[in-house]
Protein backbone atom coordinates (compact mmCIF):
# COMPACT_ATOMS: atom_id res chain seq x y z
CA UNK A 1 0.00 0.00 0.00
CA UNK A 2 1.51 3.41 -1.09
CA UNK A 3 1.11 5.93 2.27
CA UNK A 4 1.01 9.80 2.12
CA UNK A 5 2.57 12.06 3.83
CA UNK A 6 0.93 15.84 4.28
CA UNK A 7 2.09 19.05 6.40
CA UNK A 8 -0.04 19.99 9.61
CA UNK A 9 -1.13 23.05 7.60
CA UNK A 10 -2.66 20.47 5.20
CA UNK A 11 -4.07 18.36 7.74
CA UNK A 12 -5.93 21.46 8.88
CA UNK A 13 -7.31 22.36 5.74
CA UNK A 14 -8.57 19.33 4.90
CA UNK A 15 -10.28 19.48 8.58
CA UNK A 16 -11.86 22.58 7.25
CA UNK A 17 -13.15 21.31 4.56
CA UNK A 18 -14.80 18.38 5.80
CA UNK A 19 -16.62 20.79 8.35
CA UNK A 20 -17.49 23.85 6.25
CA UNK A 21 -18.04 22.29 2.88
CA UNK A 22 -19.23 18.43 3.35
CA UNK A 23 -21.14 19.19 6.64
CA UNK A 24 -19.26 16.97 8.80
CA UNK A 25 -19.58 18.09 12.46
CA UNK A 26 -16.24 18.84 13.96
CA UNK A 27 -17.58 16.61 17.19
CA UNK A 28 -18.13 13.88 15.49
CA UNK A 29 -14.79 14.25 13.77
CA UNK A 30 -13.47 14.38 17.65
CA UNK A 31 -15.11 11.59 18.52
CA UNK A 32 -14.04 9.38 15.45
CA UNK A 33 -10.59 10.45 16.62
CA UNK A 34 -11.38 9.09 20.32
CA UNK A 35 -12.95 6.20 19.42
CA UNK A 36 -9.95 5.09 17.36
CA UNK A 37 -7.29 5.88 20.13
CA UNK A 38 -9.51 3.97 22.19
CA UNK A 39 -9.88 0.92 20.17
CA UNK A 40 -5.92 1.27 20.09
CA UNK A 41 -5.21 1.42 23.65
CA UNK A 42 -7.70 -1.86 24.22
CA UNK A 43 -5.49 -3.63 21.00
CA UNK A 44 -2.05 -2.64 22.53
CA UNK A 45 -3.27 -2.66 26.34
CA UNK A 46 -5.86 -5.01 27.56
CA UNK A 47 -5.19 -5.10 30.73
CA UNK A 48 -4.87 -1.59 31.38
CA UNK A 49 -7.37 -0.70 34.55
CA UNK A 50 -5.96 2.55 35.87
CA UNK A 51 -5.52 5.81 32.92
CA UNK A 52 -4.08 9.00 33.32
CA UNK A 53 -5.16 11.32 30.20
CA UNK A 54 -3.43 14.97 30.17
CA UNK A 55 -5.12 17.06 28.16
CA UNK A 56 -4.80 20.77 27.26
CA UNK A 57 -7.36 22.93 26.40
CA UNK A 58 -7.62 22.85 22.60
CA UNK A 59 -9.09 20.12 20.10
CA UNK A 60 -6.00 17.73 20.86
CA UNK A 61 -7.54 17.74 24.66
CA UNK A 62 -10.86 17.62 23.60
CA UNK A 63 -9.78 14.50 21.67
CA UNK A 64 -8.60 13.13 24.78
CA UNK A 65 -11.78 14.13 26.26
CA UNK A 66 -13.53 11.95 24.32
CA UNK A 67 -10.77 8.89 25.36
CA UNK A 68 -11.85 9.67 28.42
CA UNK A 69 -15.27 9.59 28.06
CA UNK A 70 -15.02 6.15 26.35
CA UNK A 71 -13.10 4.46 29.41
CA UNK A 72 -15.47 5.43 31.43
CA UNK A 73 -18.32 3.77 30.09
CA UNK A 74 -16.03 0.62 29.66
CA UNK A 75 -15.47 0.11 33.64
CA UNK A 76 -11.84 1.88 33.54
CA UNK A 77 -11.06 4.59 36.24
CA UNK A 78 -9.72 7.71 34.40
CA UNK A 79 -8.20 10.57 36.23
CA UNK A 80 -8.01 13.38 34.28
CA UNK A 81 -5.23 16.45 34.95
CA UNK A 82 -5.96 19.45 32.96
CA UNK A 83 -3.60 22.07 31.35
CA UNK A 84 -5.02 25.50 31.92
CA UNK A 85 -8.62 26.23 32.90
CA UNK A 86 -11.60 24.74 31.91
CA UNK A 87 -13.21 28.22 30.80
CA UNK A 88 -10.79 28.62 28.52
CA UNK A 89 -11.85 25.53 26.09
CA UNK A 90 -13.90 26.28 23.05
CA UNK A 91 -16.34 24.81 20.60
CA UNK A 92 -16.04 21.16 20.53
CA UNK A 93 -13.45 20.81 22.89
CA UNK A 94 -16.08 22.18 25.21
CA UNK A 95 -18.41 20.41 24.47
CA UNK A 96 -16.44 17.14 25.05
CA UNK A 97 -15.26 18.44 27.96
CA UNK A 98 -18.84 18.80 29.40
CA UNK A 99 -20.39 15.59 28.30
CA UNK A 100 -17.48 14.07 30.69
CA UNK A 101 -18.24 15.81 33.28
CA UNK A 102 -22.04 14.81 33.27
CA UNK A 103 -20.14 11.25 33.58
CA UNK A 104 -18.67 12.43 36.94
CA UNK A 105 -14.93 13.07 35.89
CA UNK A 106 -13.83 16.60 36.54
CA UNK A 107 -9.82 17.52 36.30
CA UNK A 108 -7.68 16.46 39.42
CA UNK A 109 -5.42 18.59 41.86
CA UNK A 110 -1.79 17.72 40.32
CA UNK A 111 -0.07 14.85 42.08
CA UNK A 112 3.03 12.61 41.21
CA UNK A 113 1.80 9.47 42.45
CA UNK A 114 -0.87 9.89 39.44
CA UNK A 115 2.29 8.85 37.01
CA UNK A 116 3.26 6.17 39.22
CA UNK A 117 -0.34 4.25 39.76
CA UNK A 118 -1.43 4.59 36.13
CA UNK A 119 -1.18 1.67 33.87
CA UNK A 120 -0.90 3.97 30.63
CA UNK A 121 -1.31 7.43 29.79
CA UNK A 122 -2.85 9.21 27.31
CA UNK A 123 -1.35 12.36 26.04
CA UNK A 124 -3.42 14.86 24.51
CA UNK A 125 -1.83 17.96 25.71
CA UNK A 126 -0.48 19.41 22.30
CA UNK A 127 -1.43 18.90 18.75
CA UNK A 128 -0.30 19.62 15.79
CA UNK A 129 -0.75 23.51 15.60
CA UNK A 130 2.54 23.99 18.32
CA UNK A 131 4.89 26.71 16.96
CA UNK A 132 6.83 27.19 19.95
CA UNK A 133 8.97 25.86 22.78
CA UNK A 134 6.90 24.16 25.86
CA UNK A 135 7.38 25.69 29.18
CA UNK A 136 6.06 25.95 32.79
CA UNK A 137 3.48 23.45 33.63
CA UNK A 138 3.37 21.24 30.58
CA UNK A 139 7.09 20.71 30.24
CA UNK A 140 7.26 19.79 33.97
CA UNK A 141 3.93 17.16 33.09
CA UNK A 142 5.55 16.01 29.95
CA UNK A 143 9.09 15.68 32.42
CA UNK A 144 7.20 13.07 34.43
CA UNK A 145 5.34 11.30 31.63
CA UNK A 146 8.82 10.85 30.46
CA UNK A 147 10.31 9.54 33.63
CA UNK A 148 7.27 7.25 34.41
CA UNK A 149 7.77 4.05 32.62
CA UNK A 150 4.47 3.61 32.00
CA UNK A 151 3.29 2.66 28.44
CA UNK A 152 2.34 6.08 26.56
CA UNK A 153 0.03 7.25 23.74
CA UNK A 154 -0.03 10.30 22.07
CA UNK A 155 -2.86 11.23 20.18
CA UNK A 156 -2.46 13.07 16.59
CA UNK A 157 1.41 13.32 17.48
CA UNK A 158 3.45 13.45 20.79
CA UNK A 159 3.24 16.68 22.78
CA UNK A 160 5.71 19.30 21.90
CA UNK A 161 7.47 17.25 18.17
CA UNK A 162 6.92 19.53 15.24
CA UNK A 163 4.42 17.91 13.07
CA UNK A 164 6.45 18.79 10.25
CA UNK A 165 9.89 18.79 10.97
CA UNK A 166 10.32 16.55 13.69
CA UNK A 167 11.92 18.43 15.91
CA UNK A 168 11.46 19.01 19.72
CA UNK A 169 10.22 22.05 20.60
CA UNK A 170 11.85 22.32 23.90
CA UNK A 171 10.99 19.22 25.33
CA UNK A 172 8.59 16.37 24.20
CA UNK A 173 6.44 13.64 24.90
CA UNK A 174 8.54 9.93 24.37
CA UNK A 175 5.42 8.12 23.01
CA UNK A 176 5.20 4.43 22.73
CA UNK A 177 2.37 4.70 20.56
CA UNK A 178 1.09 7.42 17.97
CA UNK A 179 -2.81 7.75 16.71
CA UNK A 180 -2.58 9.95 14.02
CA UNK A 181 -5.82 11.16 12.57
CA UNK A 182 -6.69 12.39 8.70
CA UNK A 183 -3.28 12.20 7.53
CA UNK A 184 0.05 10.82 8.30
CA UNK A 185 2.23 13.73 9.68
CA UNK A 186 5.57 14.36 7.87
CA UNK A 187 7.33 15.13 11.68
CA UNK A 188 6.38 11.85 12.66
CA UNK A 189 8.84 10.14 10.38
CA UNK A 190 11.68 12.56 9.87
CA UNK A 191 14.82 13.59 12.43
CA UNK A 192 13.64 13.19 16.06
CA UNK A 193 10.74 11.73 15.01
CA UNK A 194 10.78 7.83 15.09
CA UNK A 195 12.02 8.28 18.62
CA UNK A 196 9.17 10.16 20.12
CA UNK A 197 6.49 8.85 18.22
CA UNK A 198 6.77 4.72 18.79
CA UNK A 199 4.46 2.71 16.48
CA UNK A 200 2.30 4.76 14.48
CA UNK A 201 -1.36 4.43 13.92
CA UNK A 202 -3.07 6.06 11.64
CA UNK A 203 -7.22 6.37 10.96
CA UNK A 204 -8.66 8.99 7.83
CA UNK A 205 -11.69 9.10 10.43
CA UNK A 206 -13.61 8.07 7.62
CA UNK A 207 -13.34 10.56 5.43
CA UNK A 208 -13.83 10.01 1.89
CA UNK A 209 -11.11 9.52 -0.37
CA UNK A 210 -12.15 12.91 -2.46
CA UNK A 211 -11.68 14.67 0.55
CA UNK A 212 -8.40 13.36 1.72
CA UNK A 213 -7.08 14.33 -1.79
CA UNK A 214 -7.79 18.16 -1.93
CA UNK A 215 -4.16 18.32 -0.74
CA UNK A 216 -1.37 17.12 -2.64
CA UNK A 217 1.21 15.08 -0.30
CA UNK A 218 4.35 16.55 0.33
CA UNK A 219 5.50 12.50 0.26
CA UNK A 220 4.62 9.67 -0.71
CA UNK A 221 6.30 5.79 0.50
CA UNK A 222 5.89 3.42 -2.46
CA UNK A 223 6.16 -0.43 -1.14
CA UNK A 224 9.19 -2.13 -2.47
CA UNK A 225 7.83 -4.12 -4.91
CA UNK A 226 6.28 -1.45 -6.74
CA UNK A 227 9.96 -0.18 -6.96
CA UNK A 228 11.19 -3.57 -7.79
CA UNK A 229 8.70 -3.60 -10.93
CA UNK A 230 9.90 -0.77 -12.40
CA UNK A 231 13.17 -2.84 -13.23
CA UNK A 232 13.53 -3.67 -17.35
CA UNK A 233 12.52 -6.91 -18.18
CA UNK A 234 16.03 -8.98 -19.37
CA UNK A 235 14.98 -10.96 -22.71
CA UNK A 236 16.73 -14.25 -22.97
CA UNK A 237 18.61 -12.67 -25.66
CA UNK A 238 20.90 -10.59 -23.31
CA UNK A 239 24.50 -10.51 -22.66
CA UNK A 240 27.06 -8.83 -20.33
CA UNK A 241 26.99 -5.99 -22.66
CA UNK A 242 22.99 -5.38 -22.88
CA UNK A 243 22.92 -6.07 -18.89
CA UNK A 244 24.11 -2.71 -18.41
CA UNK A 245 27.75 -1.35 -17.86
CA UNK A 246 29.04 0.33 -14.80
CA UNK A 247 32.19 2.73 -13.55
CA UNK A 248 33.25 2.82 -10.16
CA UNK A 249 35.42 5.73 -9.75
CA UNK A 250 37.37 5.98 -6.42
CA UNK A 251 39.17 3.79 -3.75
CA UNK A 252 42.40 6.08 -3.15
CA UNK A 253 45.10 4.78 -0.79
CA UNK A 254 43.80 3.57 2.85
CA UNK A 255 40.23 3.54 1.04
CA UNK A 256 40.09 0.94 -1.05
CA UNK A 257 37.84 -1.06 0.48
CA UNK A 258 35.04 1.86 -0.28
CA UNK A 259 35.56 0.83 -4.00
CA UNK A 260 35.36 -2.43 -3.81
CA UNK A 261 32.22 -2.71 -1.88
CA UNK A 262 30.45 -0.50 -3.95
CA UNK A 263 31.71 -2.87 -7.06
CA UNK A 264 30.22 -5.70 -4.97
CA UNK A 265 27.11 -3.90 -5.07
CA UNK A 266 26.68 -3.04 -8.52
CA UNK A 267 27.14 -6.70 -9.12
CA UNK A 268 24.89 -7.62 -6.81
CA UNK A 269 21.87 -5.76 -8.57
CA UNK A 270 22.44 -7.20 -11.81
CA UNK A 271 24.92 -5.16 -13.23
CA UNK A 272 26.47 -6.97 -16.26
CA UNK A 273 30.03 -5.54 -16.20
CA UNK A 274 31.39 -3.54 -13.23
CA UNK A 275 34.58 -1.60 -13.92
CA UNK A 276 36.79 0.34 -11.46
CA UNK A 277 39.00 3.26 -11.73
CA UNK A 278 41.36 2.98 -8.63
CA UNK A 279 45.34 3.36 -8.75
CA UNK A 280 46.90 0.76 -10.36
CA UNK A 281 48.53 -0.95 -7.47
CA UNK A 282 44.86 -1.74 -6.00
CA UNK A 283 44.31 -3.91 -8.67
CA UNK A 284 45.52 -7.23 -7.62
CA UNK A 285 43.94 -6.76 -4.35
CA UNK A 286 40.48 -5.51 -5.49
CA UNK A 287 40.51 -8.76 -8.11
CA UNK A 288 41.59 -11.08 -5.57
CA UNK A 289 38.91 -10.59 -3.21
CA UNK A 290 35.79 -10.02 -5.97
CA UNK A 291 37.67 -11.53 -9.44
CA UNK A 292 34.21 -9.83 -11.07
CA UNK A 293 35.54 -6.69 -10.92
CA UNK A 294 37.80 -5.26 -14.06
CA UNK A 295 40.13 -2.90 -12.35
CA UNK A 296 42.28 -0.17 -14.27
CA UNK A 297 44.35 2.55 -13.29
CA UNK A 298 43.73 6.58 -14.08
CA UNK A 299 45.41 6.55 -17.65
CA UNK A 300 42.27 4.01 -18.72
CA UNK A 301 39.52 6.85 -17.77
CA UNK A 302 38.70 7.99 -21.41
CA UNK A 303 38.63 4.23 -22.83
CA UNK A 304 36.76 2.46 -19.60
CA UNK A 305 34.03 5.32 -18.98
CA UNK A 306 33.34 6.38 -22.96
CA UNK A 307 31.44 3.11 -23.06
CA UNK A 308 29.60 3.03 -19.45
CA UNK A 309 26.34 3.74 -18.89
CA UNK A 310 26.34 4.55 -15.81
CA UNK A 311 29.48 6.21 -13.83
CA UNK A 312 29.39 6.07 -9.42
CA UNK A 313 32.09 9.10 -8.38
CA UNK A 314 33.31 9.14 -4.76
CA UNK A 315 33.57 5.75 -2.52
CA UNK A 316 36.77 6.65 -1.00
CA UNK A 317 38.01 9.15 -3.60
CA UNK A 318 39.85 11.23 -1.31
CA UNK A 319 40.57 15.12 -1.25
CA UNK A 320 43.96 15.38 -2.52
CA UNK A 321 44.74 16.15 -6.29
CA UNK A 322 44.18 12.49 -7.49
CA UNK A 323 41.05 12.68 -6.03
CA UNK A 324 39.98 16.57 -7.39
CA UNK A 325 41.45 15.25 -11.25
CA UNK A 326 39.46 12.46 -11.33
CA UNK A 327 36.36 14.58 -10.02
CA UNK A 328 36.81 17.18 -12.66
CA UNK A 329 36.68 14.47 -15.24
CA UNK A 330 33.90 12.59 -14.71
CA UNK A 331 31.26 15.60 -13.97
CA UNK A 332 32.49 16.36 -17.68
CA UNK A 333 30.89 13.30 -18.99
CA UNK A 334 27.98 13.11 -20.93
CA UNK A 335 26.74 9.60 -19.22
CA UNK A 336 24.05 9.42 -15.98
CA UNK A 337 26.31 9.57 -12.74
CA UNK A 338 26.20 9.08 -8.82
CA UNK A 339 28.34 11.09 -7.04
CA UNK A 340 28.49 10.46 -3.40
CA UNK A 341 31.18 10.23 -0.51
CA UNK A 342 34.35 12.70 -1.20
CA UNK A 343 32.80 13.94 -4.42
CA UNK A 344 29.87 15.94 -2.88
CA UNK A 345 32.66 17.76 -0.61
CA UNK A 346 34.40 18.47 -3.88
CA UNK A 347 31.34 19.88 -5.86
CA UNK A 348 30.25 21.44 -2.48
CA UNK A 349 33.81 23.40 -3.21
CA UNK A 350 32.74 24.05 -6.95
CA UNK A 351 28.93 24.05 -7.16
CA UNK A 352 27.60 22.65 -10.74
CA UNK A 353 24.34 22.25 -11.49
CA UNK A 354 23.66 19.24 -13.39
CA UNK A 355 20.14 17.04 -14.24
CA UNK A 356 22.23 13.60 -15.11
CA UNK A 357 23.13 12.30 -12.02
CA UNK A 358 21.66 11.42 -8.43
CA UNK A 359 23.63 12.90 -5.31
CA UNK A 360 23.65 11.31 -2.02
CA UNK A 361 24.61 13.45 0.78
CA UNK A 362 24.14 12.42 4.61
CA UNK A 363 22.76 15.11 6.87
CA UNK A 364 26.89 16.42 7.63
CA UNK A 365 28.10 16.37 3.76
CA UNK A 366 24.07 17.95 3.15
CA UNK A 367 25.05 20.68 4.94
CA UNK A 368 28.87 21.37 3.52
CA UNK A 369 26.52 21.41 0.17
CA UNK A 370 24.16 24.05 1.11
CA UNK A 371 26.92 26.27 3.31
CA UNK A 372 25.12 25.30 6.95
CA UNK A 373 25.74 23.33 9.82
CA UNK A 374 24.55 19.30 10.37
CA UNK A 375 21.98 20.11 12.80
CA UNK A 376 20.58 22.85 10.43
CA UNK A 377 19.91 19.92 7.81
CA UNK A 378 18.19 17.61 10.31
CA UNK A 379 15.80 20.61 11.50
CA UNK A 380 14.63 20.81 8.72
CA UNK A 381 14.63 17.82 5.85
CA UNK A 382 12.26 18.48 3.77
CA UNK A 383 13.53 22.09 3.00
CA UNK A 384 17.07 20.96 2.81
CA UNK A 385 16.95 18.41 0.52
CA UNK A 386 14.79 20.62 -2.45
CA UNK A 387 17.42 23.34 -1.46
CA UNK A 388 20.27 21.19 -2.49
CA UNK A 389 17.92 20.07 -5.63
CA UNK A 390 17.96 23.32 -6.62
CA UNK A 391 21.15 24.16 -6.06
CA UNK A 392 22.46 21.46 -7.63
CA UNK A 393 19.70 19.82 -9.92
CA UNK A 394 19.15 15.82 -10.63
CA UNK A 395 18.10 13.50 -8.17
CA UNK A 396 18.89 13.92 -4.93
CA UNK A 397 19.12 11.41 -1.98
CA UNK A 398 19.21 13.21 2.02
CA UNK A 399 19.57 9.66 3.84
CA UNK A 400 19.18 8.96 7.19
CA UNK A 401 16.40 8.32 9.03
CA UNK A 402 13.19 8.59 6.80
CA UNK A 403 15.58 8.92 4.09
CA UNK A 404 14.21 11.39 1.10
CA UNK A 405 14.32 10.81 -2.69
CA UNK A 406 13.73 14.04 -4.61
CA UNK A 407 13.65 15.37 -8.17
CA UNK A 408 12.06 18.40 -8.25
CA UNK A 409 9.09 17.19 -8.37
CA UNK A 410 8.49 14.17 -6.46
CA UNK A 411 9.12 13.53 -2.97
CA UNK A 412 10.06 9.61 -1.69
CA UNK A 413 10.38 8.92 1.89
CA UNK A 414 11.84 5.51 2.77
CA UNK A 415 10.43 4.04 6.05
CA UNK A 416 12.41 0.54 6.44
CA UNK A 417 16.31 0.88 7.66
CA UNK A 418 17.64 0.68 11.51
CA UNK A 419 20.20 2.18 13.03
CA UNK A 420 22.49 -0.67 13.48
CA UNK A 421 23.27 0.48 9.38
CA UNK A 422 25.21 3.19 11.32
CA UNK A 423 28.10 1.31 9.85
CA UNK A 424 31.10 2.98 7.27
CA UNK A 425 30.86 1.18 3.82
CA UNK A 426 26.75 1.42 3.81
CA UNK A 427 26.66 4.36 2.14
CA UNK A 428 29.31 2.69 -0.20
CA UNK A 429 27.26 -0.06 -1.22
CA UNK A 430 24.11 2.39 -1.41
CA UNK A 431 26.04 4.01 -4.25
CA UNK A 432 26.79 1.17 -6.01
CA UNK A 433 23.37 -0.36 -6.03
CA UNK A 434 22.30 3.34 -7.24
CA UNK A 435 24.82 3.06 -10.32
CA UNK A 436 24.10 -1.01 -10.70
CA UNK A 437 20.37 0.01 -11.24
CA UNK A 438 21.11 3.43 -13.11
CA UNK A 439 23.19 1.18 -15.76
CA UNK A 440 20.55 -1.56 -16.00
CA UNK A 441 18.42 1.04 -17.53
CA UNK A 442 16.43 2.85 -14.84
CA UNK A 443 15.75 6.57 -14.57
CA UNK A 444 17.41 8.40 -12.12
CA UNK A 445 14.75 9.16 -9.77
CA UNK A 446 13.70 5.50 -10.24
CA UNK A 447 16.56 3.71 -9.54
CA UNK A 448 17.77 6.08 -6.74
CA UNK A 449 14.19 4.94 -4.77
CA UNK A 450 14.62 0.93 -6.03
CA UNK A 451 18.20 1.42 -4.52
CA UNK A 452 17.34 3.19 -1.30
CA UNK A 453 14.22 0.50 -0.39
CA UNK A 454 16.70 -1.81 -0.99
CA UNK A 455 19.72 -0.77 1.23
CA UNK A 456 17.17 -0.10 3.61
CA UNK A 457 15.03 -3.48 3.95
CA UNK A 458 18.12 -5.38 3.41
CA UNK A 459 19.43 -3.61 6.07
CA UNK A 460 16.51 -4.73 8.21
CA UNK A 461 16.16 -8.41 7.06
CA UNK A 462 19.84 -8.72 8.32
CA UNK A 463 18.64 -7.31 11.79
CA UNK A 464 15.77 -9.15 11.91
CA UNK A 465 18.10 -12.44 11.11
CA UNK A 466 21.01 -11.39 13.63
CA UNK A 467 20.33 -8.29 15.44
CA UNK A 468 21.43 -4.69 14.80
CA UNK A 469 24.69 -4.61 15.99
CA UNK A 470 27.25 -6.03 14.15
CA UNK A 471 25.47 -5.46 10.67
CA UNK A 472 28.47 -5.63 7.78
CA UNK A 473 27.54 -3.50 4.31
CA UNK A 474 29.47 -6.56 2.44
CA UNK A 475 26.63 -8.71 4.12
CA UNK A 476 23.78 -6.26 2.93
CA UNK A 477 25.34 -6.66 -0.76
CA UNK A 478 24.68 -9.93 -0.81
CA UNK A 479 21.03 -9.85 0.86
CA UNK A 480 19.92 -7.22 -1.73
CA UNK A 481 20.48 -9.54 -4.08
CA UNK A 482 17.96 -11.94 -2.99
CA UNK A 483 15.13 -9.02 -2.45
CA UNK A 484 15.67 -9.07 -6.14
CA UNK A 485 13.83 -12.25 -6.45
CA UNK A 486 10.56 -10.48 -5.13
CA UNK A 487 9.50 -8.30 -8.40
CA UNK A 488 6.43 -10.06 -10.03
CA UNK A 489 8.40 -9.99 -13.40
CA UNK A 490 11.80 -12.22 -13.84
CA UNK A 491 13.94 -12.40 -16.40
CA UNK A 492 13.83 -14.57 -19.44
Amino acid sequence: MTLYFHDAAQSRAIDRLAIEQKGIPGLLLMKRAGLFAFQTLQNQYPNAQRLLIVCGTGNNGGDGFVVAQLAVMAGLKVELLLNGQADALKNDALQAYRELESLGVKPASFQTDAFKTCDVIIDALFGTGLDRPIQNQAAEWIEYINASGKPVIALDIPSGLSADKGTVLGCAVKANHTCTFITRKLGLYQFNGADYSGKVHYSPLFLEQSILETQTPVAANHPLKYWLNQLPNRPKTSHKGSAGSVCLIGGDHHMMGAIQMAGLASLKVGAGLVKVISHEEHGIALTQALPELMCYAEPAFEEQTQNAKAIAVGPGLGLNDWGKNLFEKATRLPQLKIIDADALKLLAANPKHQDNWVLTPHPGEAGEMLGCTTDEIQQDRIEAVKAIQKKYGGVVVLKGNGSLIFDGENMEMCLAGNPGMAVGGMGDVLTGAIGGLIAQGLPLFEAACLGVNLHAHAGDILAQQKGQLGLLPTELASTISQLLTYADKQSG
